[in-house]
């Protein structure tokens, strides 16, 4: 464990001009931000962490619907 979380650190979120466009709101025990995509914000750690937690759960969640949807397909055809 990080024995300074608060340090500083510089984030840059992903931007295109789709689904990821949005400033992102992050909130961790009252502290709050909103962060600008496409730009190169400095935020403390325990933000990035929530940050990195935030896109690792995100990928974990696509991973089950893709692999649900390919479970659903074999039991189709099993019929």
């Amino acid at each position: 464990m990080d024995k300074d979380i608060t340090k500083p650190v510089a984030v840059k979120l992903f931007k295109d001009n789709d689904k990821y466009s949005s400033d992102v709101f992050v909130s961790v025990n009252g502290n709050n931000y909103l962060i600008r995509r496409g730009e190169t914000v400095t935020v403390p750690l325990f933000i990035k962490k929530e940050l990195d937690r935030s896109e690792a759960q995100r990928k974990k969640a696509e991973y089950y619907r893709d692999e649900g949807w390919k479970q659903s397909l074999i039991v189709q055809e099993g019929k």
